[in-house]
């Protein structure tokens, strides 16, 4: 899926939103906004109709709005299913979860009738391994490892799993896109635009790295894992946040085939 967003068309005519072009807008000091397609928080690349003040802005993610062009896909973590693009998930609506992240699915979604499942598609664009300074992050459909950042063990979502040690170590995908959330809440609080605020600094993203067990801590070693943790941290939630860019040339092996 990643093909789509290397060289995204520089306007398009969406059939969510049929009277008006949405233009490309690649600026990260674009403000925060809400996809309205998975209805979602955003920040960085969108495809947007501004209003001039007559409005609210129509603003989708790049993958949202191009996830049309590909409407049935299959994902490398269900190869035997096919995901086909919805504009608004399967009945009943309400209670339905992203099985991705664990979030509500209330707009845009790649459902598998089979499995009854359902992924945004910001979350559908997450690369099946990534490969940081010699070190791999491989997903994995469900945790079953401490979290580097929320420090609890297993969990039905998804999770990306590296090596330090000899142990195994998760990353939730959840609680990064948690720390997303909380960062594009308070960039709304408080006014202010940018992609470089809405994203959690490396910072905070280390200080929650410190969840990471103690025996693992105290290793050697322990501080370029931890930075490595951060960067592959901070490059996922870019991609959850809607920039499915930001991975592609640390992916290895496709997100979608």
């Amino acid at each position: 899926m990643t093909r789509l967003f290397e060289h995204p068309p520089p306007e398009i005519l969406h059939s969510s939103h049929p009277a008006h072009n949405l233009t490309l807008v690649n600026s990260d000091n674009a403000p925060p906004f809400r996809c309205n397609g998975c209805m979602e928080p955003g920040c960085g690349p969108r495809y947007t109709y501004d209003q001039g003040g007559a409005g609210e802005s129509f603003d989708l993610h790049t993958c949202c709005a191009l996830a049309e062009e590909e409407p049935t896909i299959k994902h490398p973590l269900f190869r035997n299913l096919k995901f086909t693009f919805l504009v608004e998930p399967t009945p009943p609506v309400q209670g339905r979860l992203c099985d991705a992240c664990g979030d509500p699915a209330r707009g845009f979604v790649y459902h598998c009738s089979k499995e009854d499942l359902d992924l945004h598609p910001c979350c559908a664009s997450l690369p099946e391994r990534i490969l940081q300074d010699g070190r791999l992050f491989k997903l994995q459909r469900k945790a079953s490892r401490p979290c580097g950042l929320c420090g609890n063990n297993g969990g039905r979502f998804w999770a990306y799993r590296s090596y330090f040690d000899g142990k195994a170590v998760d990353l939730h995908v959840a609680c990064m896109k948690e720390m997303a959330r909380l960062s594009w809440n308070a960039a709304l609080e408080n006014r202010v635009g940018g992609a470089q605020i809405v994203r959690p600094s490396e910072a905070s993203i280390e200080s929650m790295l410190e969840s990471l067990p103690a025996n693992t801590q105290s290793s050697h070693g322990f501080d370029q894992f931890r930075r490595i943790a951060t960067s592959v941290a901070g490059g996922i939630i870019s991609v959850i946040s809607g920039n499915p860019a930001a991975l592609i040339t640390a992916v290895v092996g496709g997100v979608l085939q």
